[in-house]
Protein backbone atom coordinates (compact mmCIF):
# COMPACT_ATOMS: atom_id res chain seq x y z
CA UNK A 1 0.00 0.00 0.00
CA UNK A 2 1.31 3.35 -1.26
CA UNK A 3 2.13 6.08 1.57
CA UNK A 4 -0.69 9.02 1.31
CA UNK A 5 0.53 12.12 1.65
CA UNK A 6 -2.48 13.29 3.07
CA UNK A 7 -2.88 16.10 5.38
CA UNK A 8 -5.39 15.42 8.84
CA UNK A 9 -6.65 19.00 9.15
CA UNK A 10 -6.11 20.42 12.97
CA UNK A 11 -8.91 22.68 14.15
CA UNK A 12 -7.43 26.63 14.36
CA UNK A 13 -8.15 28.32 17.19
CA UNK A 14 -7.73 32.40 17.71
CA UNK A 15 -4.18 33.07 18.54
CA UNK A 16 -3.93 35.41 21.67
CA UNK A 17 -0.74 36.91 20.25
CA UNK A 18 -2.52 38.56 17.33
CA UNK A 19 -3.91 40.95 20.17
CA UNK A 20 -1.27 40.83 22.51
CA UNK A 21 2.09 41.05 20.52
CA UNK A 22 4.02 43.97 21.82
CA UNK A 23 5.36 44.54 18.19
CA UNK A 24 2.37 45.71 17.07
CA UNK A 25 2.60 48.83 18.92
CA UNK A 26 4.59 50.58 21.77
CA UNK A 27 3.24 51.16 25.16
CA UNK A 28 3.60 54.76 24.53
CA UNK A 29 4.67 55.23 28.37
CA UNK A 30 7.93 56.28 30.79
CA UNK A 31 7.86 55.72 34.63
CA UNK A 32 10.11 57.34 36.77
CA UNK A 33 13.47 55.82 38.17
CA UNK A 34 11.77 55.01 41.59
CA UNK A 35 9.88 52.11 39.45
CA UNK A 36 13.25 50.46 38.90
CA UNK A 37 14.38 50.92 42.12
CA UNK A 38 11.54 49.05 43.29
CA UNK A 39 11.24 46.04 40.85
CA UNK A 40 15.08 45.90 42.15
CA UNK A 41 13.98 46.10 45.72
CA UNK A 42 11.60 42.60 45.02
CA UNK A 43 14.20 41.04 43.45
CA UNK A 44 15.83 37.75 45.32
CA UNK A 45 18.77 38.20 43.42
CA UNK A 46 19.15 42.10 43.86
CA UNK A 47 18.47 41.70 48.18
CA UNK A 48 21.30 38.14 47.92
CA UNK A 49 23.45 41.28 46.56
CA UNK A 50 22.78 43.62 48.82
CA UNK A 51 23.29 41.02 51.84
CA UNK A 52 26.75 40.12 50.45
CA UNK A 53 27.73 43.76 50.36
CA UNK A 54 26.76 44.51 53.99
CA UNK A 55 28.54 41.01 55.08
CA UNK A 56 31.24 42.22 53.74
CA UNK A 57 30.95 45.82 55.22
CA UNK A 58 31.09 47.63 51.27
CA UNK A 59 30.09 50.81 50.43
CA UNK A 60 30.31 52.92 47.44
CA UNK A 61 33.40 54.63 47.38
CA UNK A 62 32.97 58.71 46.47
CA UNK A 63 36.73 58.82 45.36
CA UNK A 64 35.91 56.01 43.10
CA UNK A 65 33.12 57.83 41.58
CA UNK A 66 33.69 59.36 37.73
CA UNK A 67 33.99 62.52 36.63
CA UNK A 68 32.45 64.04 33.62
CA UNK A 69 34.42 67.29 31.95
CA UNK A 70 34.77 69.36 28.72
CA UNK A 71 38.76 68.72 28.09
CA UNK A 72 40.78 69.45 24.97
CA UNK A 73 41.76 66.61 22.65
CA UNK A 74 45.04 67.43 22.65
CA UNK A 75 45.59 66.55 26.67
CA UNK A 76 44.46 63.10 25.37
CA UNK A 77 47.17 60.09 25.05
CA UNK A 78 46.19 56.81 23.78
CA UNK A 79 48.31 53.81 25.69
CA UNK A 80 48.97 51.37 23.07
CA UNK A 81 49.67 48.46 25.14
CA UNK A 82 45.86 49.14 26.73
CA UNK A 83 43.67 50.14 23.26
CA UNK A 84 44.12 48.27 20.07
CA UNK A 85 45.65 49.71 17.01
CA UNK A 86 43.68 51.90 15.14
CA UNK A 87 41.07 50.57 12.78
CA UNK A 88 41.17 52.98 9.93
CA UNK A 89 38.09 51.50 8.11
CA UNK A 90 36.01 51.49 11.25
CA UNK A 91 36.45 54.99 11.41
CA UNK A 92 35.95 55.74 7.89
CA UNK A 93 32.85 53.72 7.07
CA UNK A 94 31.21 53.47 10.34
CA UNK A 95 31.59 56.39 12.66
CA UNK A 96 32.21 59.29 10.01
CA UNK A 97 30.53 57.34 6.67
CA UNK A 98 28.42 60.38 5.91
CA UNK A 99 24.93 58.41 6.06
CA UNK A 100 24.60 57.53 9.19
CA UNK A 101 27.21 60.52 10.85
CA UNK A 102 25.54 62.26 13.63
CA UNK A 103 27.36 64.45 16.35
CA UNK A 104 24.53 63.77 18.42
CA UNK A 105 25.45 59.67 18.27
CA UNK A 106 29.39 60.23 19.88
CA UNK A 107 30.27 58.50 22.75
CA UNK A 108 31.84 60.33 25.31
CA UNK A 109 36.14 59.89 25.70
CA UNK A 110 36.29 57.42 28.39
CA UNK A 111 40.03 57.42 30.19
CA UNK A 112 42.04 57.94 33.41
CA UNK A 113 43.53 61.16 34.91
CA UNK A 114 47.02 60.04 36.45
CA UNK A 115 48.67 62.32 39.09
CA UNK A 116 50.65 64.04 36.32
CA UNK A 117 47.45 65.73 35.26
CA UNK A 118 47.56 63.39 31.88
CA UNK A 119 44.45 61.87 30.41
CA UNK A 120 44.96 58.06 28.89
CA UNK A 121 42.28 56.87 27.12
CA UNK A 122 40.88 53.83 28.25
CA UNK A 123 38.39 53.37 25.44
CA UNK A 124 36.62 55.04 22.56
CA UNK A 125 40.10 55.89 20.63
CA UNK A 126 37.82 55.51 17.18
CA UNK A 127 35.60 58.37 18.40
CA UNK A 128 37.53 60.80 19.64
CA UNK A 129 40.33 60.23 16.76
CA UNK A 130 38.05 60.74 14.03
CA UNK A 131 36.46 63.81 15.34
CA UNK A 132 40.20 65.30 15.98
CA UNK A 133 40.45 64.42 11.90
CA UNK A 134 37.45 65.75 10.58
CA UNK A 135 38.58 68.69 12.48
CA UNK A 136 41.92 68.04 10.22
CA UNK A 137 40.32 67.77 7.54
CA UNK A 138 38.30 71.22 7.93
CA UNK A 139 35.02 69.71 8.36
CA UNK A 140 33.97 71.64 11.90
CA UNK A 141 32.56 75.01 11.34
CA UNK A 142 34.67 77.51 13.88
CA UNK A 143 37.64 74.57 14.54
CA UNK A 144 40.97 74.36 12.79
CA UNK A 145 42.99 72.61 15.62
CA UNK A 146 41.33 69.64 17.26
CA UNK A 147 44.18 69.63 19.72
CA UNK A 148 42.08 72.91 21.26
CA UNK A 149 38.83 71.60 20.61
CA UNK A 150 36.81 70.39 23.89
CA UNK A 151 35.44 67.32 24.14
CA UNK A 152 33.33 65.03 27.01
CA UNK A 153 35.56 63.38 28.83
CA UNK A 154 34.37 60.80 31.19
CA UNK A 155 37.38 60.25 33.53
CA UNK A 156 38.47 58.81 37.04
CA UNK A 157 41.30 59.46 39.15
CA UNK A 158 43.61 57.25 39.18
CA UNK A 159 47.81 56.01 37.93
CA UNK A 160 46.35 52.11 38.35
CA UNK A 161 47.07 51.34 34.42
CA UNK A 162 45.68 47.59 35.49
CA UNK A 163 42.77 49.62 36.34
CA UNK A 164 42.66 50.91 32.78
CA UNK A 165 43.88 47.70 31.10
CA UNK A 166 40.74 45.59 32.70
CA UNK A 167 38.19 48.50 32.33
CA UNK A 168 38.71 48.36 28.08
CA UNK A 169 37.85 44.64 28.83
CA UNK A 170 34.29 45.55 30.73
CA UNK A 171 34.00 48.56 28.22
CA UNK A 172 34.50 45.85 25.22
CA UNK A 173 32.39 43.10 26.18
CA UNK A 174 32.65 41.49 29.68
CA UNK A 175 30.71 43.15 32.09
CA UNK A 176 28.05 45.00 29.25
CA UNK A 177 24.47 44.01 29.09
CA UNK A 178 24.30 43.89 25.22
CA UNK A 179 21.81 44.08 22.99
CA UNK A 180 20.02 40.82 21.92
CA UNK A 181 18.65 39.83 18.70
CA UNK A 182 15.76 40.69 19.38
CA UNK A 183 16.09 43.94 21.07
CA UNK A 184 18.02 45.47 17.67
CA UNK A 185 14.82 43.85 15.78
CA UNK A 186 12.30 45.47 17.76
CA UNK A 187 14.09 49.07 17.86
CA UNK A 188 13.78 48.89 13.99
CA UNK A 189 10.11 48.08 14.13
CA UNK A 190 9.13 50.89 16.51
CA UNK A 191 11.82 53.50 14.61
CA UNK A 192 8.97 52.79 11.66
CA UNK A 193 5.99 52.11 13.65
CA UNK A 194 6.14 54.43 16.44
CA UNK A 195 8.36 57.42 15.11
CA UNK A 196 7.14 56.74 11.63
CA UNK A 197 10.77 57.39 10.58
CA UNK A 198 11.76 56.32 7.00
CA UNK A 199 15.06 56.99 6.68
CA UNK A 200 16.62 54.05 7.10
CA UNK A 201 16.69 51.29 4.75
CA UNK A 202 17.02 48.31 6.88
CA UNK A 203 14.92 49.86 9.58
CA UNK A 204 12.49 49.61 7.08
CA UNK A 205 13.13 46.56 5.52
CA UNK A 206 12.91 45.10 9.01
CA UNK A 207 9.49 45.70 9.93
CA UNK A 208 8.81 44.67 6.73
CA UNK A 209 9.77 41.13 7.36
CA UNK A 210 8.09 41.47 10.92
CA UNK A 211 4.73 42.57 9.24
CA UNK A 212 4.99 39.65 6.68
CA UNK A 213 5.36 37.00 9.81
CA UNK A 214 2.68 38.57 11.48
CA UNK A 215 0.39 38.35 8.62
CA UNK A 216 0.59 34.61 9.05
CA UNK A 217 0.46 35.05 12.55
CA UNK A 218 3.87 34.26 13.27
CA UNK A 219 5.16 36.64 16.08
CA UNK A 220 9.15 37.22 17.06
CA UNK A 221 9.55 37.34 21.04
CA UNK A 222 12.62 37.53 22.98
CA UNK A 223 14.22 34.16 24.32
CA UNK A 224 13.54 35.30 27.61
CA UNK A 225 9.84 36.39 27.23
CA UNK A 226 6.85 34.67 28.98
CA UNK A 227 4.90 34.64 25.38
CA UNK A 228 6.55 31.79 24.06
CA UNK A 229 3.95 29.72 25.78
CA UNK A 230 1.79 30.73 22.95
CA UNK A 231 1.62 29.14 19.04
CA UNK A 232 3.34 30.99 16.27
CA UNK A 233 6.33 32.92 18.15
CA UNK A 234 9.90 32.19 17.44
CA UNK A 235 13.00 33.43 19.05
CA UNK A 236 15.34 32.61 16.24
CA UNK A 237 15.99 36.34 15.22
CA UNK A 238 18.89 35.85 13.56
CA UNK A 239 17.84 32.99 11.05
CA UNK A 240 14.62 34.90 10.29
CA UNK A 241 16.52 38.21 9.75
CA UNK A 242 19.08 35.97 7.02
CA UNK A 243 15.44 35.34 4.65
CA UNK A 244 14.33 37.74 2.71
CA UNK A 245 10.57 38.77 1.93
CA UNK A 246 9.15 36.35 -0.13
CA UNK A 247 11.29 33.23 2.00
CA UNK A 248 9.66 34.53 4.79
CA UNK A 249 6.55 34.85 3.72
CA UNK A 250 6.32 31.71 2.70
CA UNK A 251 7.81 29.69 5.77
CA UNK A 252 5.31 31.61 7.63
CA UNK A 253 2.22 30.83 5.31
CA UNK A 254 2.97 27.26 5.59
CA UNK A 255 3.36 26.93 9.67
CA UNK A 256 0.10 28.64 9.82
CA UNK A 257 -1.39 26.77 7.69
CA UNK A 258 -0.34 23.37 8.95
CA UNK A 259 1.42 23.81 12.07
CA UNK A 260 -1.20 26.89 13.58
CA UNK A 261 -1.31 24.86 16.79
CA UNK A 262 2.57 25.04 17.70
CA UNK A 263 5.67 27.44 18.04
CA UNK A 264 7.51 27.85 15.11
CA UNK A 265 10.35 25.80 15.23
CA UNK A 266 13.76 26.81 15.12
CA UNK A 267 13.99 24.43 11.63
CA UNK A 268 11.26 26.18 9.51
CA UNK A 269 13.46 28.87 8.66
CA UNK A 270 16.18 26.96 7.60
CA UNK A 271 14.20 24.42 5.66
CA UNK A 272 12.36 27.46 3.56
CA UNK A 273 15.34 29.25 2.95
CA UNK A 274 17.23 26.27 1.10
CA UNK A 275 13.88 25.34 -0.51
CA UNK A 276 13.29 28.82 -1.96
CA UNK A 277 17.20 29.32 -2.85
CA UNK A 278 17.43 25.65 -4.77
CA UNK A 279 14.14 25.73 -6.30
CA UNK A 280 14.47 29.39 -7.94
CA UNK A 281 17.80 28.03 -8.93
CA UNK A 282 16.04 25.48 -10.90
CA UNK A 283 13.66 27.46 -12.29
CA UNK A 284 11.05 25.43 -9.93
CA UNK A 285 8.28 26.63 -8.24
CA UNK A 286 7.33 25.23 -4.41
CA UNK A 287 3.58 24.26 -5.31
CA UNK A 288 0.67 24.63 -3.82
CA UNK A 289 0.26 20.71 -3.68
CA UNK A 290 4.04 20.09 -2.85
CA UNK A 291 3.32 22.27 0.66
CA UNK A 292 0.71 20.14 0.93
CA UNK A 293 2.42 17.19 0.95
CA UNK A 294 5.44 17.93 2.77
CA UNK A 295 3.41 18.88 5.65
CA UNK A 296 1.52 15.94 5.45
CA UNK A 297 5.13 14.06 5.34
CA UNK A 298 6.49 15.91 8.36
CA UNK A 299 2.32 15.00 10.29
CA UNK A 300 2.32 11.22 9.55
CA UNK A 301 6.15 10.39 9.55
CA UNK A 302 6.81 12.45 12.97
CA UNK A 303 4.12 14.59 14.19
CA UNK A 304 5.95 17.98 14.35
CA UNK A 305 9.36 19.93 12.98
CA UNK A 306 10.81 18.87 16.32
CA UNK A 307 10.51 15.49 15.92
CA UNK A 308 11.82 15.87 12.43
CA UNK A 309 14.72 17.57 13.55
CA UNK A 310 15.61 15.00 15.81
CA UNK A 311 15.49 12.02 13.34
CA UNK A 312 17.57 14.49 10.70
CA UNK A 313 20.36 15.48 13.17
CA UNK A 314 20.82 11.89 14.27
CA UNK A 315 20.64 10.27 10.74
CA UNK A 316 23.48 13.20 9.81
CA UNK A 317 25.87 12.32 12.59
CA UNK A 318 25.40 8.47 11.15
CA UNK A 319 26.06 9.77 7.97
CA UNK A 320 29.15 11.73 8.31
CA UNK A 321 30.80 8.93 10.86
CA UNK A 322 30.03 6.31 7.70
CA UNK A 323 31.66 8.85 5.34
CA UNK A 324 34.01 10.57 6.78
CA UNK A 325 34.95 8.08 9.59
CA UNK A 326 34.19 10.89 11.98
CA UNK A 327 31.35 13.42 13.44
CA UNK A 328 30.94 16.12 11.05
CA UNK A 329 29.95 19.47 12.10
CA UNK A 330 26.06 19.74 11.95
CA UNK A 331 24.77 21.76 8.44
CA UNK A 332 21.60 23.57 8.27
CA UNK A 333 20.94 22.72 4.82
CA UNK A 334 20.61 19.03 6.03
CA UNK A 335 16.86 20.24 7.06
CA UNK A 336 15.81 20.64 3.29
CA UNK A 337 17.91 17.68 1.80
CA UNK A 338 16.18 15.48 4.42
CA UNK A 339 12.82 16.19 3.78
CA UNK A 340 12.44 16.05 -0.40
CA UNK A 341 14.76 12.88 0.08
CA UNK A 342 12.20 11.61 2.54
CA UNK A 343 9.35 13.20 -0.33
CA UNK A 344 10.63 11.05 -3.00
CA UNK A 345 11.67 7.87 -1.07
CA UNK A 346 7.77 7.96 0.23
CA UNK A 347 6.67 8.19 -3.50
CA UNK A 348 6.23 12.10 -3.86
CA UNK A 349 5.48 12.98 -7.71
CA UNK A 350 6.26 17.14 -7.46
CA UNK A 351 9.03 18.20 -9.15
CA UNK A 352 11.65 19.17 -6.71
CA UNK A 353 15.33 20.71 -7.54
CA UNK A 354 18.08 17.67 -7.94
CA UNK A 355 20.49 19.69 -5.77
CA UNK A 356 18.21 18.84 -2.92
CA UNK A 357 18.84 14.92 -3.34
CA UNK A 358 22.94 15.25 -4.78
CA UNK A 359 23.48 17.14 -1.31
CA UNK A 360 23.81 14.51 1.30
CA UNK A 361 23.27 11.91 -0.69
CA UNK A 362 21.75 8.80 1.06
CA UNK A 363 20.90 10.91 4.01
CA UNK A 364 17.60 9.12 4.60
CA UNK A 365 19.39 5.83 4.77
CA UNK A 366 20.30 6.47 8.36
CA UNK A 367 16.69 7.26 9.73
CA UNK A 368 14.95 4.70 11.83
CA UNK A 369 13.96 1.66 10.00
CA UNK A 370 10.45 2.15 11.57
CA UNK A 371 10.18 5.30 10.05
CA UNK A 372 11.35 4.04 6.46
CA UNK A 373 9.71 0.92 6.33
CA UNK A 374 6.30 3.06 6.18
CA UNK A 375 7.13 3.66 2.47
CA UNK A 376 6.74 0.39 1.75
Amino acid sequence: MAFSFTYREVIKKPNPMVTINPLARGSNKTVGLQDRVDTLGKSAAWKKTIKDWVNQGLTFDMSRFPKVAMRKLGDLDIDEDIQRALDEKHCANKIANPAVFDPALLSVCYCILNSKGKFISIDTQHTVSTVAALIEAGLVPGHTDWREFEFPFHYIETDNLAFARKAFGIRNGKGQKRQSQYMQLRTSVYVVRIDKDLTDDEDVAMERKVAIAESHECFPIDETSNLSKYPGTFTNISTFKSLNDDEIDLACSWHNQYFHYENVHVSLFFIFRELCRQFKSAKLNITPKLQEELAALVQNLFGNLSQFQESVTAAHRQWTEKRYGYQANWDDDAYACALIQLYQHFGGKEKVAPSLTDQFDGLIEFFDEDIMSLAA
